[in-house]
């Protein structure tokens, strides 16, 4: 029973079996007008041959030419001829279908037959004609007609059913990989290699969702990771430094650099949660309230201003390039942030005597340089928050400048990019945003 249960509670066989029950009822309820308008034409057409015949025989009467005997059919036809007083001069002997077709003067008769009658010269004309021949071939209309829609009922629940388990099997195995996702196994995949129909479209939408949900729980696991050993180094600084300044007899200014020291590494431990707030704040489409008309050029010269000294400091040059700079809608603050990051990412990562340009193109504003640049298979990494190309992590960078950079992109519907500088000997990089 729980056997037939669990058959039954599969989707393509119910539908098959509903689609068969309905083609059944379609086809009684077409056999049944069917049988009832060849009835009706049927009948017409018996009632015409026999107006029809007693016209002709009529005719004969009236000539002295008839014979019963040269115009009865035993099987479908009868003629009689009686006289005056009713008895039978010539043709078939039926009493009672005789006095029966008498009392109705009509087609109506009795039994298989129908009959008309007429008075002519020679007496009282009646002609028979049976029906059972229309009856006979209905019959024979019905049963063809049960017999075909058994068989078509039989072949459309063999064809229903083979075709529902076959997409039955396709859609178990769907619901077993994401079974097996739900245990937590992200790389299962229904792998199929066609897209013949919309069951196939849904196999590719599950396994490009379980590939994308295994690439976030992988960042996941991997921005833990990183968030634990960015906050357990400059912590664990913090604690050596504290501890330093009260356990071991030091100079007041050597208390004092320890203490500074300690602070630094406070300072860097509160930047890194405060970095993560602004990213959250803008995914959360809060800084968009912000907006107001901005002059790219104006922007890039105000940025260039904050940093000429500090990247003359370091051993680089600073420089501008701006080509019909237009005017956005945008957040002056996010903004000077997102190039303020591009400036200081290319001050950590290039080395001395490299070239870095703020640059506007139109709706199009960037930082290039002539570093040493990063691998193209790295461009769509590099905005994870707390990814480094340095694997070993042992640069001071906190990794989330370019994951800001990115979410204050997404904020203003802007594209960011990251290619080759083409004005580099190098091969450098230029990261831009375009605003058109």
């Amino acid at each position: 029973m729980n056997r037939l249960r669990s058959i039954w509670r599969l989707s393509a066989l119910r539908q098959s079996v509903l689609l068969t029950v309905v083609f059944l009822i379609l086809l009684v309820l077409a056999g049944g007008f069917s049988v009832f308008e060849f009835a009706r034409v049927f009948d017409n057409r018996i009632e015409d041959e026999l107006t029809a015949r007693y016209t002709t025989v009529a005719t004969d009467i009236e000539a002295g030419r008839f014979n019963a005997a040269n115009y009865a059919n035993s099987r479908f036809e009868r003629i009689a001829l009686l006289d005056d007083s009713l008895r039978l001069r010539n043709g078939f002997h039926d009493e009672d279908s005789i006095e029966s077709s008498l009392r109705s003067d009509s087609f109506d008769g009795p039994g298989q037959w129908i009959y008309l009658v007429g008075d002519t010269s020679g007496g009282k004309l009646i002609i028979g004609s049976s029906i059972g021949r229309r009856n006979e071939f209905i019959e024979i209309i019905v049963q063809a007609m049960t017999f075909v829609g058994l068989m078509a009922a039989v072949l459309a629940l063999l064809i229903g059913g083979v075709l529902g388990f076959l997409q039955q099997r396709r859609m178990s195995k769907i619901t077993r990989t994401l079974e097996t996702a739900k245990t937590g196994d992200l790389t299962t995949r229904i792998d199929v290699k066609r897209n013949r129909d919309d069951l196939d479209g849904l196999a590719h939408q599950v396994d490009e969702t379980l590939a994308q949900l295994d690439v976030l729980m992988r960042q996941t696991r991997d921005f833990s990771a990183n968030i634990a050993h960015d906050l357990k180094t400059p912590l664990a600084r913090l604690r050596i430094r504290l501890e330093t300044a009260l356990t071991v007899e030091m100079e007041e200014g050597d208390s004092v650099e320890q203490i500074g020291a300690a602070l630094e590494q406070a300072d860097r431990v509160i930047a890194i949660f405060d970095a993560f707030l602004r990213i959250a704040k803008l995914e959360a489409g809060t800084a968009q309230a912000k907006f107001e008309p901005i002059d790219l050029g104006g922007l890039v010269q105000e940025v260039a201003e904050i940093y000429d000294a500090v990247v003359e400091d370091s051993g680089r040059t600073l420089s501008q390039k701006v080509t019909q700079p237009q005017t956005i809608q945008g957040d002056r603050v996010l903004l000077i942030q997102t190039l303020a990051n591009l400036v200081e990412n290319a001050l950590r990562y290039t080395p001395k005597g490299s070239d870095i340009t703020l640059f506007t193109e139109g709706a199009k504003l960037g930082v290039a340089d002539t570093g040493a640049g990063i691998p193209d298979d790295e461009y769509d990494r590099i905005t994870q928050p707390l990814y480094r190309l340095d694997k070993s992590r042992t640069d001071e960078g906190a990794g989330l400048g370019l994951a800001l950079v990115k979410t204050i992109a997404a904020a203003h519907h802007a594209r960011l990019s990251f290619s080759a500088n083409p004005d580099a000997a190098t091969k450098g990089l230029r990261v831009m945003l375009d605003f058109s």
